[in-house]
């Protein structure tokens, strides 16, 4: 949906070059992005994915496990996928270095 909204605003360049900052550095790692809106609050939650102990080189789902939630919310009206838009290019300015990304994928 974050793409597809990208796409009709004419953001997708930036989406891209965002997605490819993000999984630069922790090739192994990887995010989920959800999105809610309730009670007027907008809000993306971040799941970081690390492949199991016992798995060598992940495949599928099922080698990965949940490590960690991290969750962002706004107390603006707004559309929630625009938020969601901007919470990942903000979590792939000058990433790994800057400290949202630090947040939600290097920290234990």
């Amino acid at each position: 949906m974050i793409a597809d909204y990208a796409v009709e605003h004419g953001k997708f360049e930036k989406l891209n070059t965002a997605r490819k900052n993000i999984d630069n550095a922790y090739l192994s790692t990887r995010l989920r992005v959800d999105i809610y809106k309730e009670n007027g609050k907008c809000g993306v939650s971040f799941a970081r994915f690390t492949p199991k102990k016992n798995v060598l080189i992940p495949k599928y789902r099922n080698d990965y496990e949940l490590t960690k939630v991290t969750t962002y919310e706004t107390d603006k009206i707004s559309n929630p996928l625009k938020f969601a838009l901007n919470q990942i290019i903000k979590l792939s300015n000058n990433a790994p270095h800057n400290n949202m990304y630090k947040k939600v994928v290097v920290q234990r």
